[in-house]
């Protein structure tokens, strides 16, 4: 059951228009006032893969006594929640060159929750467990039709039937129905980025600084890299997020945290660039940033994406903060901790996330699951549970 708040009270679907202050509609002229930016700015328009889901997502939680969503005005003093999914597209020249399986771009196996306080000066991101087992609440398929719901269900199942069922405008709203009946926190907007997209924005940026605590040769991630301090490009980055199999403690949790550990790296690499001050060199990475992303329509608009840029661009870095929902181990998958609930509450109520949480206790690991070796990825019911994995033999090269 979803946690229903004051400011999350349940409510009937609201009309997706988020509002766009002055202060955004003037950050827009500033941008793409000449004649050149406005071309570049219709050409990064053009880029972006919007769909409208409001359709999709039928009764949901709000904010009490609003009728309109968080907008991504600046000025506005509303807390904004948005879903980043990875998808595993396998279409494309790109996409294609990590396998060509029959049920390619049916699964997501990244899904983090960016929040972004009213203030602007803090950014959280919580990543849930591709494996965490959840309720599944009804959704909406693109035939019009709802599905059933489904219990102590795989989480990112929710995106592999809304993608077969919808494309990737259902698959993102299933997503976020799930996410709100766990936690009772309002997803505000959708972004979908594959294989290529992520390729895309590491190398728009010119890579990103990484320093690799041990060598990984990873056939299936198709990586290989030496230990220490390095730049990766994009390719390398896609790999390091990806790498499973051949690692040490090569668990989902571990994986989560190696991904972790790279957004917050671009993240630093983008405000060092100072890219909102550079409108040439905030083309050029806007253009490679959109080439393949899917977002819903209101977070694709570029004065948008803009505007909630640019009311960011003095977050301290120790303000953008990193956290995995707390979970147990359940065989070979995992299950919300009860601590769980005190990250959901510091996000329905914009309070800081770090020290909210207790230890969940040892994060569980698993063998690699069902979803990547091709067979069910319903949970097991006849594996021994699994074993915490083995204490590195050599000092990681890496603090």
């Amino acid at each position: 059951m979803s946690v229903r708040t004051p400011r999350h009270a349940a409510s009937h679907r609201r009309p997706s228009r988020w509002a766009r202050g002055a202060g955004l509609a003037a950050l827009s002229v500033v941008l793409f006032g000449t004649s050149t930016l406005a071309i570049a700015y219709n050409d990064i328009q053009t880029n972006i893969d919007r769909h409208d889901i409001d359709d999709y997502l039928g009764e949901r939680p709000t904010a009490a006594g609003e009728g309109e969503p968080a907008p991504l005005d600046p000025a506005s003093g509303e807390d904004i929640n948005i879903v980043v999914l990875g998808s595993d597209d396998r279409t494309g020249d790109v996409n294609s060159e990590y396998g060509t399986t029959p049920e390619a771009g049916q699964r997501s196996d990244t899904t983090m929750i960016v929040h972004i306080s009213a203030e602007r000066d803090r950014v959280e991101v919580v990543s849930i467990p591709r494996d965490s087992l959840v309720t599944i609440p009804s959704c909406r398929m693109g035939d019009g039709s709802w599905t059933e719901p489904r219990y102590e269900t795989m989480f990112n199942k929710a995106f592999a039937m809304g993608a077969d069922g919808g494309g990737p405008g259902a698959a993102a709203a299933c997503t976020m129905r799930t996410i709100e009946e766990l936690s009772g926190v309002l997803i505000d907007d959708f972004v979908i980025v594959d294989f290529a997209g992520f390729i895309n924005v590491v190398d728009a940026l010119g890579g990103v600084p990484m320093c690799i605590p041990d060598p990984i040769d990873d056939p299936k991630a198709k990586v290989q890299l030496e230990a220490g301090e390095q730049v990766l490009d994009g390719r390398e980055a896609l790999g390091f997020a990806r790498a499973r199999y051949t690692l040490t403690g090569g668990s989902d949790i571990n994986r989560i945290g190696r991904q972790q550990e790279l957004v917050a790296a671009i993240a630093r690499e983008a405000l060092s660039k100072n890219l909102l001050t550079d409108l040439p060199k905030l083309y050029r990475f806007l253009d490679a940033a959109t080439s393949t992303l899917t977002t819903g329509t209101d977070l694709g608009s570029i004065p948008t994406m803009a505007g909630l840029a640019y009311s960011i661009r003095e977050i301290d870095l120790e303000n953008i903060v990193f956290e995995t929902m707390p979970h147990l181990p359940a065989g070979n998958r995992v299950v919300p901790a009860p601590e769980a609930e005190e990250l959901w509450a510091a996000l329905r109520d914009d309070e800081p996330i770090q020290g909210a949480l207790n230890a969940a206790g040892e994060e569980p690991t698993e063998e690699p699951s069902d979803e990547e070796t091709g067979e069910s990825e319903e949970p097991a019911t006849d594996e021994p549970p699994v074993t915490a994995d083995p204490e590195p033999t050599e000092t990681p090269i890496c603090p």
